[in-house]
């Protein structure tokens, strides 16, 4: 197997080999998030783009190692979460590929790991090694002299930290050169350890989670080179009388952070005063607290393409405004180059007050819920690609279906429809080469299977997942039968069926046998909720 696997990494082309020699920095069985590796990729250098951005190169390099077996993929295990969606977020290494990566990393010194205690993963040799690139720590103890005593940090372009380093830490002004800092579940490291945060002008990349720290510095603001700012997970404030976690302020000089591209936190809020008009790179911002302040500077970031706010229900005040008033004020200011939003809400909150999104939206996602069926949906958004709503006592009537077949781009779909009315009627999905031209993932979470699908209905549909009460679904529409049309869908590969209350064995029988005699075999995961 040995050999397999390296005959494997020597026929990767040289880019492969850089990024997949750059994951033996992980300890095992970690599961590394795809958009941390992408990121720090970029940060790294090792990203050259060819005809596409360096964020979609990366991503392209990603699906490759996947493709190749290199790295397994991860997938979310719930799928009907609100918000997650069809594709990969993460991936792990096998034990066999992460031993060989570790290996030919340290005979080439690409990247010096200490484990616990002190020894040192990979060839003996690095002992002697008298430049020390990129540097990992995990879950290391009494080591600090043995980095000390070769006086190298200096030269350290990359510091990865992985578990306890509270005695193995250096301090970060010994660190001139780096360019990516990566520390992750060092629940002992304080807010003494980032004391020299501000000397790292080159920095790029800065991943800050699990650490006993209570606030960002003020001095964050003089890391002129930062791209990257990953903070989700940083810390956890206490939780409030509701038992929401509270709400991090970033320092007032995170406006002076003018090359960072993308900001990802954990309810973050920006304080009063903070200027954004500046930070002319910033392309995403993720889990920001919808303020007056906020919203108003939001507003002049021309470049946003990805917003994520955290709206939590609380009193009325100057500073935070109403919060619907908030939410409708940022949908008319956002900038057109928008792509994606999602709406986070720590309780259950209509969204019936939403009369539009930004035209050019490819992605909307919310677990906030409509009373109505959204009026802003229809064929004139013909960027978006992915949609995920929930539903609260609303009747879909056909027309409503109509809309979403109309979406040109649609290629992933989830409703999530609470409490369906008495007078919810069975809805049919018709063949047309116009309905649904590009749905490949069809996701539907509600009591009542109100749909039936005909011979060619949703001609490029791969995946169908659908959680319903088989036994609530008869009685409503006074049938016996568990005829969902499921063999007409040409394209089915796969199908995820979630039964809600007690075991109904003819339902279970009658899907197993629709599924079975489909002509393309596609999978099926059953189960009882």
């Amino acid at each position: 197997m040995n050999t397999i696997l390296r005959l494997s990494y020597n026929d990767l082309p040289f880019h492969l080999k850089i990024c997949l020699l750059s994951m033996s920095k992980y300890p095992e069985d970690q599961v590394i998030g795809k958009d941390v590796l992408v990121w720090s990729w970029i940060a790294e250098g090792f990203i050259t783009p060819a005809g596409s951005s360096l964020q979609e190169t990366a991503e392209g390099y990603f699906n490759e190692l996947i493709n190749r077996s290199l790295i397994q993929p991860v997938h979310r295990k719930d799928p009907f979460y609100v918000f997650g969606e069809m594709e990969v977020y993460a991936c792990q290494l096998h034990d066999m590929v992460l031993e060989l990566i570790i290996k030919l990393s340290a005979e080439e010194g690409f990247i010096t790991t200490l484990l616990s205690h002190g020894e040192e993963a990979g060839a003996s040799s690095l002992h002697q090694r008298e430049i020390i690139r990129r540097l990992s720590l995990h879950n290391s103890s009494n080591t600090n002299a043995s980095i000390n005593e070769r006086k190298l940090l200096s030269k350290v372009r990359s510091l990865y930290v992985f578990g306890h380093a509270d005695l193995v830490m250096p301090s970060l002004s010994g660190f001139r050169a780096l360019r990516v800092l990566q520390l992750e579940g060092c629940s002992d490291l304080d807010n003494n350890h980032l004391q020299d945060l501000n000397k790292l002008c080159l920095l790029k990349f800065l991943r800050l989670q699990g650490l006993k720290v209570t606030e960002l510095p003020e001095s964050i603001g003089k890391l002129e080179s930062l791209e990257t700012l990953d903070i989700r997970g940083f810390i956890k404030k206490p939780r409030d009388i509701r038992g929401n976690w509270g709400v991090i302020m970033l320092p007032l000089s995170f406006g002076k952070l003018g090359k960072l591209v993308r900001l990802h936190a954990e309810s973050v809020e920006l304080p009063d005063g903070v200027a954004l008009e500046n930070m002319k790179s910033l392309r995403e911002l993720v889990d920001i607290r919808p303020t007056l302040h906020a919203m108003a500077e939001i507003g002049k970031l021309r470049e946003l393409k990805v917003l994520e706010l955290f709206i939590k229900e609380e009193p009325e005040s100057s500073s935070t405004g109403n919060s619907n008033e908030l939410v409708r004020t940022c949908l008319q200011k956002c900038p057109s180059s928008l792509q994606v939003l999602v709406l986070r809400t720590s309780i259950s909150y209509s969204l019936d007050f939403m009369a539009q999104i930004p035209p050019g939206l490819q992605t909307y996602k919310s677990d906030g819920y409509f009373m109505a069926f959204p009026r802003w949906i229809d064929p004139t958004l013909s960027y978006l690609t992915i949609l995920s709503i929930v539903l609260w006592c609303v009747r879909v009537q056909p027309e409503h279906l109509d809309k979403l077949a109309g979406l040109p781009s649609l290629r992933f779909l989830r409703i999530h429809a609470l409490l369906p009315p008495d007078e919810q009627e069975k809805l049919v999905i018709h063949s047309s080469p116009s309905s649904f031209p590009c749905l490949t993932d069809l996701r539907i979470s509600c009591p009542l299977m109100f749909l039936k699908f005909q011979p060619g209905a949703m001609r490029k549909l791969h995946r169908l997942c659908l959680s319903f009460h088989a036994g609530v679904t008869n009685d409503h529409f006074l049938t016996n039968t568990f005829d969902y049309g499921f063999e007409n869908l040409p394209s089915l590969q796969h199908v995820v069926v979630e039964l809600v209350g007690d075991e109904h064995p003819e339902a279970d029988d009658a899907i197993r046998t629709t599924i079975n005699d489909h002509p393309n075999h596609p999978s099926l995961d059953f189960s009882y909720a």
